[in-house]
Parts: structure tokens; C-alpha cells; sequence
């Protein structure tokens, strides 16, 4: 970056919306102009230029979350096929999984054991929960999609998690989601906090006590305050 970029963003003005060259970051609409008109290409190059431009944590609260629920409801409207969703889908997993790589705390805490429930095929937004987690010093474990109960619970206890988060899509079937909560409630030790997050999660209705509702980014700063708060 020229002396004057460097200058200015060291001392905070620097539009960090605008890449040097003056280009603009793609938004969500544009994007989804991309997926219609197949430019997967230029969906990681813009992407990676977003990453880099806006910073991890911008990019997933900004840019990755809105472009993921846009994608979702481009396909409910018939503007896009299912290839093409799943095509974003791989897009930005492979670069939410970079940029993970790159901001894991070696030593991060609490540890947070992250999976879907069997038959919830769908971890993009455990993805994005990840490399947020990470940011905030956290360790993520993921442990990918339809996961069993008692596998869950296991890898809580080889882990050692102070934290299991479970993500829920609205395409979720609830009776079993709600059975396998319960087992989850009963099961994992007392020391161990629940999460549960996800568009569908709002659809359960009464759960164990024990499960801890994230429905925001600022409800995940909250309980990873608690969890710290509860380990100390």
C-alpha cells in the first residue's frame, strides 16, 4: 500500500470499504449477480478482496451472513438453481475456513465444540460461528454436520469443551432436534454450557434450561463472556 494508505490506516481514517486501486467491495446484490450469471471465479477473487479489505470479523458479520441469507432466499424466488447455491455455499466456507486458519488462538478458551444434529446437513453457518469464536480468543471445534448425540457428547469430553454449540436450519425435523437436545441437556456434564443457534431454531418452543438460545452476534459476545465467566 502506498506510505499515505499505511499512515492513514494506522491512525484509523482509512476507508477500509474502499481497496487500495479504488475499487469497491462487492455487496451482497452484486454477488448475487455473480451466481446467476455463473462467475464463480470472480466470486473468489471478490471475495478474498473483501476478506482482506474489511478484516475477518467485518467480513463475517457485514458481508458473509447477509450474502448467505440472500442466497437462501434468491433460491426460495427462483432466481437461482440449486447448483448455484451450493456453489456459494463452497465459496465462502473455502474462504471463512482460510481465514480461520490464519486467527486460531493456539490457547484459546473456552473450547467450543460446534456440529448440526443428524440429518442437518448444512454447516456454513457453523463456519461463520467458528472463525468468530476464534476472534474472540475462543477455540472451535468443529466436528461438521449430522453428528450423533452421543458422538457430540464423547468429543465434549475428549475435548474438554466448556461449550457445545449445536446449529438448527428451519428444514430441521423438529421432534428429533428436540429429542436429541433433551439428550444432549441431560447428558453432558453440568459444567458444560449449550448453545443452540440457527434460523431454526426459534421453531423448538419450550427447551431444557439448560439450552442457551444465540440468536445474534451480540448474544455469542454475551454467552462467551458467561462461559469464560463460569470457567474461572
Amino acid at each position: 500500500m502506498p506510505l499515505n494508505e499505511l499512515s492513514a490506516l494506522l491512525d484509523g481514517t482509512l476507508d477500509t470499504r474502499s481497496p487500495p486501486g479504488g475499487s469497491v467491495i462487492a455487496d451482497v446484490p452484486t454477488f448475487i449477480e455473480f451466481l446467476e450469471q455463473d462467475k464463480a471465479k470472480r466470486i473468489d477473487d471478490e471475495l478474498r478482496l473483501a476478506a482482506a479489505a474489511l478484516g475477518a470479523k467485518r467480513f463475517v458479520v457485514e458481508l458473509a451472513q447477509p450474502l448467505a441469507i440472500a442466497v437462501g432466499k434468491a433460491w426460495e424466488e427462483g432466481r437461482i438453481e440449486i447448483r448455484q447455491e451450493h456453489l456459494m455455499t463452497e465459496c465462502l466456507t473455502t474462504q471463512l475456513r482460510a481465514l480461520l486458519a490464519t486467527h486460531q488462538v493456539a490457547n484459546g478458551e473456552p473450547t467450543v465444540v460446534l456440529t448440526t444434529l443428524p440429518g442437518e446437513p448444512h454447516t456454513l453457518g457453523l463456519q461463520m460461528v467458528a472463525l468468530y469464536l476464534a476472534l474472540g480468543a475462543a477455540r472451535p471445534r468443529l466436528l461438521g454436520a449430522s453428528t450423533p448425540p452421543d458422538q457430540v457428547i464423547a468429543a465434549a469430553h475428549a475435548f474438554g469443551a466448556q461449550v457445545v454449540g449445536i446449529a438448527l436450519t428451519p428444514a430441521a425435523d423438529l421432534a428429533s432436534a428436540r429429542r436429541d437436545l433433551q439428550r444432549l441437556a441431560r447428558s453432558l456434564p453440568s459444567s458444560t454450557a449449550l448453545w443452540l443457534g440457527g434460523a431454526g431454531a426459534g421453531a423448538l418452543g419450550k427447551l431444557p434450561e439448560r439450552v442457551e438460545t444465540i440468536d445474534s452476534w451480540a448474544a455469542l459476545d454475551a454467552a462467551l463472556a458467561r462461559a469464560r465467566a463460569t470457567d474461572t
